[in-house]
């Protein structure tokens, strides 16, 4: 590119905001139900579950590839082989049994013991009451879903009545399309009405476990103004969430893959079409910047013929086969790298020329977040001094002020889930502090906080540093120290 393109296609000057209200916000607005979805992080944080957020994931990925399954245009079906009125729909059948049974695993993990025995019991004693209005009530107290744990429980139950009328069903010589559609209105209706775990909508997201793990990409986001902003992130979580599912079909490779691998592809193919519209009628659309519109209409373009092109060879002859299925979720996990490097390369994200694995290296992301933990640590325990020793603390509170939103706009993303707890608890307290506060027990107990935080980021640090990504490498404290004065200084830094 020419020096004179860049110089007319330079980013405007960023207009000052919070950065952790930018995602926040960027969630909450994909989502029509934030209090509800708030009271599921409360619960989700509770959750006394080994890898809660991935089984979580998994949950809620199955859920939303079997409400598309039962949508013709979304199955690998070949119309011009046989019309779909005369077409078995028994394996499609076999294929949603499997994906619902291990639905139902996953969400009784989720469940914690004694919950789901307090629901079962409650259920059975319904079934035993003589009183018509004791066995309506207790319905209706089942049905009205008042906690996480019984949208959960009534939800794996749906699913295993359903199973019940399914093994019934294959036990018929051949399955009708329509059967098999009321089978899905069914699950659907279930899934649809379902309080706290309604799947997200394509372009959808939750805090919980859709990220941007990549360093350099988030760096690049940051740096864009709107409304190039938000259209570009929400393509990038897009992406990144799809790699996510895909990793699924891409474990234990000598294990042959079950049958619910063809729903989760169905699934992918469906939201990658998605995001190509997206893509060309949003965010082409939406920006001024010719390198942005050229690399979202190249990307739209380049998903929907290789997703097309993928979806015909899953619809032929034998196409339930591991290897087909396999080869399948390669061809997808290429293209949706390919799309990450393109968009990234558009914004002109260090690394994108060396391909996907530079953008998501493992050991980057480790030594960013130790970087970042150690500097707000040092901040934090800055600030706590300060507001004991002298009489105005605002320089040391700025400072802390001014690196939190840089932390947010990157690290905070880099974070696993349960470790954002101690996070956005400090950001709300430091927010309702915008000045030094007046009065000694205001004071002190800032300085508490400041202290506490100062602890956590540094048990964080230490966490990180253990990981086998990092393993023998060195901390950077140089460069640390460097990012430290930057943010001490009077003015905003933009550091990287």
């Amino acid at each position: 590119m020419s020096a004179a393109p860049k110089e007319a296609e330079a980013p405007r000057p960023r207009v000052a905001r919070t950065a952790r209200d930018f995602y926040v916000q960027l969630f909450r607005d994909s989502q029509p139900r934030p209090g509800l979805l708030a009271e599921r992080e409360r619960w989700l944080r509770g959750v006394r579950v080994d890898g809660r957020e991935e089984r979580l994931f998994e949950f809620e990925l199955l859920l939303r590839a079997i409400e598309r399954y039962f949508q013709l245009h979304t199955l690998p079906l070949d119309a011009s082989a046989r019309p779909v009125v005369s077409r078995d729909f028994g394996e499609e059948l076999r294929d949603l049994q499997d994906a619902m049974h291990q639905a139902i695993r996953l969400g009784r993990r989720l469940l914690d013991p004694g919950h789901e025995q307090r629901f079962v019991f409650r259920r059975y004693l319904g079934s035993q009451a003589v009183d018509d209005r004791v066995r309506r009530a207790l319905l209706e107290d089942e049905l009205e879903q008042q906690t996480p744990q019984e949208s959960l429980f009534l939800l794996a139950r749906s699913f295993e009545s359903i199973c019940v009328v399914m093994d019934s069903l294959l036990g018929l010589e051949a399955v009708g399309h329509r059967v098999f559609h009321e089978v899905g209105s069914l699950a659907v209706r279930a899934i649809l009405q379902n309080r706290f775990f309604r799947p997200a909508r394509p372009l959808e997201f939750c805090l919980e476990f859709d990220r941007i793990r990549s360093v350099p990409v988030l760096d690049a986001l940051r740096l864009l103004p709107d409304p190039e902003r938000p259209l570009f992130t929400t393509a990038f979580l897009a992406l990144f969430r799809f790699l996510h599912a895909l990793g699924y079909l891409r474990q234990e490779p000598d294990r042959p893959l079950d049958r619910r691998a063809r729903v989760l592809l169905a699934l992918v193919h469906s939201e990658a079409l998605t995001l190509s519209g997206y893509l060309r009628n949003e965010v082409a659309s939406g920006t001024g910047t010719r390198g942005f519109q050229h690399a979202a209409l190249r990307v739209s373009r380049t998903l929907a013929l290789k997703t097309r092109a993928i979806g015909r060879a899953l619809s032929g002859e034998g196409s339930a086969d591991d290897e087909r299925l396999r080869g399948a979720a390669r061809d997808f996990t290429a293209l949706f790298e390919g799309a990450v490097v393109q968009l990234a390369g558009a914004l002109q994200a260090r690394g994108a020329e060396e391909g996907f694995s530079r953008l998501v290296s493992a050991p980057l992301v480790a030594q960013r977040l130790r970087n970042d933990l150690w500097v707000a640590s040092q901040l934090a325990r800055g600030a706590a001094l300060a507001l004991e020793g002298t009489p105005d603390a605002a320089p040391h509170l700025s400072a802390l002020g001014r690196f939190l939103e840089y932390f947010q706009d990157g690290s905070y993303q880099l974070l696993r889930y349960g470790d954002l707890e101690a996070v956005d608890r400090f950001l709300s307290i430091l927010g309702d502090h915008a000045q030094s506060p007046e009065g000694p027990l205001t004071r002190a107990r800032l300085a508490e906080d400041c202290l506490l935080f100062a602890d956590a980021a540094e048990a964080l640090f230490i966490r990180v540093g253990r990981r086998g990504e990092v393993s023998g490498r060195r901390f950077d404290r140089a460069h640390a120290e460097a990012v430290l004065d930057r943010f001490r200084s009077a003015e905003p830094a933009a550091a990287g």
